[in-house]
């Protein structure tokens, strides 16, 4: 589920390089297939790897609808 938020068109992706000093890795934000906003930690080499993904808190989710 948590690679579906890459087909949300208002998902939002940044830079995550405090976590890899081997690769670049990113965080994006989106609504997954199911309508769950999620926070999903990636790389993007050849492919997308997901490195974890959770529900975005309350907080998160009110800056993320917001921004909208």
């Amino acid at each position: 589920e948590a690679a579906t938020v890459f087909r949300d068109d208002f998902s939002v992706t940044v830079p995550n390089p405090d976590h890899s000093t081997v690769e670049e890795r990113f965080i994006t934000v989106g609504r997954s297939i199911l309508n769950w906003l999620l926070m999903v930690a990636h790389t993007e080499q050849e492919d997308i790897r997901v490195i974890s993904a959770r529900k975005l808190t309350p907080t998160e989710r009110r800056q993320y609808e917001e921004a909208d």
